[in-house]
């Protein structure tokens, strides 16, 4: 399963929290960092509808990486695709305030049109993430963590 938007963000505030305050700060390129989200679960009634988010990455001035949907109750709603964020303020600013990145989620369904997505990033200190994705239907809050990671050794 791919890691959630929650677990994300939680490993990105924790990377974040120790590139700062480390010496070796200056080394680290901030271009090169990422967000894991935990999964993450929202109910809509009683049926609990998952969101996973792979690794978020930075491309473009983008946070871009790819989403499943899971609505058990009607598994003909379930979706996947891609998510691209914009990235408006510094990872550091967003690391010591937090901040809110907006943006679409593509489905990878034909004919279905882009869904609006803002998500609010608390600062390292708690790590919190909200995912909001809004469809035809409704808006579905999924709340969950965060951590920044290090993809400078993927390349």
């Amino acid at each position: 399963m791919i890691p959630s938007i929650t677990r994300l963000f939680g490993l990105l505030a924790i990377t974040l929290a120790s590139i700062f305050s480390s010496a070796h700060a200056t080394e680290v390129d901030t271009d090169k960092l990422a967000f894991q989200i935990e999964n993450s679960k929202a109910y809509v009634g009683i049926a609990a509808v998952k969101l996973s988010v792979s690794t978020l990455r930075q491309v473009d001035g983008k946070l871009v990486g790819d989403y499943n949907i899971e609505v058990p109750l009607k598994k003909s709603k379930n979706d996947s695709g891609r998510i691209e964020l914009e990235i408006d303020d510094s990872f550091e600013k967003i690391g010591e305030e937090g901040g809110t990145l907006r943006g679409f989620a593509f489905s990878s369904k034909e004919d279905k049109k882009p869904n609006l997505v803002v998500c609010k990033v608390g600062p390292l200190s708690d790590k919190d993430i909200e995912l909001a994705i809004t469809t035809e239907h409704r808006t579905l809050n999924f709340d969950s963590k965060y951590v920044l990671v290090d993809t400078s050794e993927d390349s």
